[in-house]
């Protein structure tokens, strides 16, 4: 599985945003730029809803904004977004 790590920047929708990539996991199959839009399909922040479909862009502006997180890649979606599911990375440790 892929693992990309960085900030999340511009909160694109309910479910998706821009993240500022600052690491990569050696040995990723796919290659990623500076800047890839995901999708989250889960994640392990308490302060959002435990269903992803009762998110709204704005909960998911004032929980992820800037925040540096690790991304789980799952799989692509049609419009080009990585589906992944999203944690809170410490950045010490990624």
């Amino acid at each position: 599985m892929d693992i990309i790590w960085g900030n999340v920047g511009k909160v694109l929708s309910d479910q998706t945003f821009e993240l500022n990539l600052t690491h990569r996991k050696d040995g990723n199959k796919n290659t990623y730029s500076d800047i890839e839009k995901i999708r989250i399909s889960e994640t392990d922040f308490m302060s959002l809803p435990a269903d992803i479909n009762n998110y709204t862009k704005e909960l998911v502006e004032e929980n992820l904004s800037g925040v540096f997180v690790k991304c789980e890649i799952k799989d692509k979606d049609e419009e080009g977004n990585w589906i992944s599911s999203v944690s809170h990375s410490g950045q010490g440790g990624y």
